[in-house]
């Protein structure tokens, strides 16, 4: 298996993880729920942050197929976690 095709547990919390075209970021849940409203938080290596809501029944899956296909439907946001304006 190749370093880009696993998770990778942080100690502060995140999962890092690596797009298909090998670059790396890291996700958190802004909440525990498993199901339904909410919000992921992505971060690139480089600093970007983006921001994926879930849909009001949508799963909070995070499998590594899950995780790129939300990143690459995520919208940017503010530093402080808000989408941008």
């Amino acid at each position: 298996m190749a370093d880009h095709d696993r998770l990778e547990p942080l100690p502060d919390g995140f999962t890092a993880f690596r797009t298909k075209d090998g670059v790396r970021w890291k996700h958190r849940d802004a909440e525990d729920s498993r199901v339904g409203p909410g919000y992921r938080l992505f971060i690139s290596d480089a600093g970007e942050e983006r921001r994926y809501d879930f849909g009001r029944a949508e799963p909070h899956d995070a499998t590594l197929f899950d995780l790129r296909d939300q990143l690459s439907r995520s919208i940017p946001v503010a530093r402080s976690g808000e989408p941008a304006s």
